[in-house]
């Protein structure tokens, strides 16, 4: 009885007699489909009369030749699939290109005058929040208490100002958060806000480019401003 695991294993290459010479290619379905049926004719030809071929068999036989035939398109249709997608993500990602973002940082860039975007990820309900902006030393400029939040993200400005109203100059800047639910520590991230210069696609995973802040994944992104 012919198998497809027979054909599979160069089966053909030991029957080289009976297939053409452009039959080789055991890797190809519509080539392992040719195989098969010259195999299969083959063996009608020369089955023993007295113990002829069973239709169940050759039934069974055609399944398998098919089932193998079917995983073949099944795979080029998920890859296509797969292609599409991923062309449709980076044409939906260059639409970023200047667009302002939040991301995963602990750090915020102060430019003077202009108010500062920053947020939190809080990743379930907390009944108390504390944000703070710290400078270099550690020192706060400002400080800002939330309560009963539910889980998400969200955005704030900061104006520039310290506590006692005086004008930052431009510079790096940090963000502390803390969140507790009934004084059990809830599990939150700190969000600054950058610009997306440009989107890398010449790698199969798609790199957003932020200029002097650096090289970020899709996934990294939290938000997208207005």
């Amino acid at each position: 009885m012919i198998t497809y695991q027979t054909i599979n294993n160069h089966f053909i290459q030991q029957n080289h007699t009976i297939l053409p010479n452009n039959s080789t290619d055991s890797s190809n379905p519509l080539n392992l489909q040719k195989n098969f049926l010259t195999l299969l004719i083959a063996q009608i030809q020369n089955q023993d009369p007295t113990n002829p071929i069973k239709n169940t068999e050759l039934t069974s036989q055609l399944a398998q030749i098919n089932i193998a035939s079917g995983i073949e398109k099944l795979n080029n249709s998920v890859n296509q699939v797969s292609n599409q997608i991923n062309n449709s993500q980076k044409i939906q990602l260059t639409s970023l290109i200047g667009r302002h973002i939040m991301i995963p940082n602990n750090q915020i860039i102060h430019t003077k005058d202009i108010p500062t975007k920053f947020g939190i990820e809080l990743i379930s309900h907390a009944t108390l929040i504390k944000v703070n902006i710290l400078d270099h030393n550690n020192n706060i400029l400002y400080e800002k208490t939330i309560k009963n939040k539910e889980p998400g993200i969200y955005t704030f400005s900061w104006d520039g100002k310290d506590l006692h109203n005086n004008i930052m100059t431009t510079g790096k800047y940090y963000i502390s958060v803390t969140a507790t639910n009934n004084n059990k520590i809830v599990p939150v991230e700190s969000l600054s806000e950058s610009v997306v210069h440009n989107i890398i696609t010449s790698s199969s995973d798609p790199i957003i480019d932020l200029g002097p802040e650096g090289n970020i994944k899709p996934f990294d992104i939290r938000a997208i401003l207005e």
